[in-house]
């Protein structure tokens, strides 16, 4: 239960997608501390699939004779021996001095070509892949995430990205202009730990609980992460993580693809004490799981929560 007052039915185990549970809130949310916006398929996503821009580039501009099934069929299986071989992208290793290495010693493997260190040809493949997948070249941003981070920071109201990835991301912000927005980016390269471990969500929460602090040394840790959101598209990493993690959590559904959306309508609570039916949040956009879990179709809807403009 948050620190909000609302008035809800809890039908079943929110973190059970198999059965739907469904909370109807008929009051905003208090305005957030801190929320945090998972990265991939949430802010931005990829233009193409990764293989066909991986095929365009070795194959147009380098003549490279790899075809893009072979690409599609090998890459899954180069990516998993690497991080077999080479976890959390080399960062423990005495062999990858850097995640850029780690990067080109898979492209090498996925073109079977001479390695980059000893070969310029394969030097030029790698860092033109590298250029093209640390910027917005490779991605398309969202349409809602400029005018939503916008909003938010209108509001002041502060933000993180929170991602499983490496400092490519650092790249990919600055060049969609995003990196303003964000007080920090936390990525699992520099936590050790990926979503949804619980410490990674807690080295996030950490500083910003102290800043916070400093202005009100009362705040506890439970309140501050009353008024943490975590905003992502995958259901483990970033819903299940962050709601665990004792934060709230909201699953990004464009696609609408979720049991939670597919059985979204107009509801109103029905509640003994009360006379008749109250209103509540929820839309074909919008669904309250719980009352610290939710879905949305898209991330203006969680600007719905707090009642933002």
């Amino acid at each position: 239960m948050r620190s909000v007052k609302t008035r809800f039915r809890l039908l079943s185990d929110p973190l059970r997608p198999e059965r739907i549970a469904k909370s109807q809130a008929d009051t905003r949310f208090p305005k957030p501390y801190l929320v945090s916006f998972d990265l991939w398929d949430t802010v931005y996503t990829p233009r193409k699939p990764i293989s066909q821009q991986y095929y365009e580039i070795s194959h147009r501009e380098f003549g490279l004779p790899l075809s893009l099934e072979s690409i599609e069929e090998k890459f899954p299986m180069v990516y998993r021996d690497m991080v077999q071989k080479y976890p959390n992208y080399g960062k423990y290793s005495g062999e990858i001095h850097s995640t850029n290495d780690w990067w080109a010693e898979l492209i090498v493997r996925l073109y079977d070509i001479p390695h980059f260190t000893q070969n310029n040809e394969s030097r030029r493949l790698c860092d033109r892949l590298l250029a093209h997948f640390g910027s917005s070249e490779a991605y398309y941003l969202y349409d809602d995430v400029l005018p939503v981070l916008e909003t938010l920071s209108r509001n002041g109201i502060k933000m993180i990205a929170a991602t499983n990835s490496d400092d490519r991301v650092l790249g990919i912000l600055q060049s969609f202009g995003l990196a303003r927005y964000f007080e920090s980016v936390h990525i699992s390269y520099d936590v050790g730990h990926a979503k949804p471990d619980r410490r990674f969500f807690a080295r996030a929460a950490q500083k910003h609980l102290k800043a916070l602090q400093q202005q009100d040394p009362n705040i506890t840790a439970t309140d501050f992460l009353e008024r943490a959101w975590h905003v992502g598209d995958h259901y483990e990493e970033d819903f299940v993580g962050a709601v665990k993690a004792g934060w709230n959590g909201v699953l990004v559904d464009r696609e609408k693809r979720s049991v939670f959306m597919q059985s979204a309508g107009p509801a109103q609570l029905s509640n003994d004490c009360f006379s008749g039916a109250q209103p509540s949040l929820d839309s074909q956009d919008l669904v309250m799981i719980a009352n610290n879990r939710v879905c949305v179709s898209g991330l203006k809807e969680f600007l719905r929560l707090f009642d933002l403009k």
